[in-house]
């Protein structure tokens, strides 16, 4: 063989080994980007599920701030209550406002917002979200849906 072909054959080598380090290096970095699409797709799930996971639990949270305010009776109060004998009037104006809604009351929440005089400003809530609003006048007993 002569020194030329010799030559020519090292090169072809050299193109092939050169070709065969490119097409993998291409392959590679597919795989990994398609790897790091998969990965983000995975993550962003992860992220909306815990998103959602969390807005659950701070609706559930505001849901449980409301009725414990709501049903929260201070020990003075109690006493005051009991020494006049009279019930509380907020407590009286919830209690109405329920009577007044109807059976599926247990599903709401209802909140004092406002209270002028003898009339007691009462919010339906449902899932953080006041659907209605009464009037309560708790001489008379008279609930007026707004």
């Amino acid at each position: 063989m002569r020194k030329s072909t010799k030559i020519l054959i090292g090169i072809l080598i050299i193109l092939i080994i050169a070709l065969v380090a490119y097409i993998t290096y291409i392959w590679a970095e597919d795989t990994l980007e398609t790897a790091n699409e998969v990965q983000n797709e995975i993550q962003n799930e992860t992220d909306m599920e815990n998103t959602t996971n969390t807005t659950k639990d701070i609706e559930e949270n505001k849901i449980n701030t409301e009725n414990t305010t709501s049903t929260v009776v201070g020990k003075e109060e109690k006493e005051s209550s009991q020494q006049s004998g009279t019930e509380n009037p907020e407590k009286k104006a919830i209690e109405l406002a329920k009577k007044e809604w109807g059976e599926t009351s247990d599903s709401y929440n209802f909140v004092v917002e406002a209270v002028e005089g003898n009339v007691y400003h009462v919010a339906v809530i449902s899932n953080t979200i006041t659907i209605s609003y009464m009037e309560v006048n708790i001489e008379t007993g008279e609930v007026i849906e707004k």
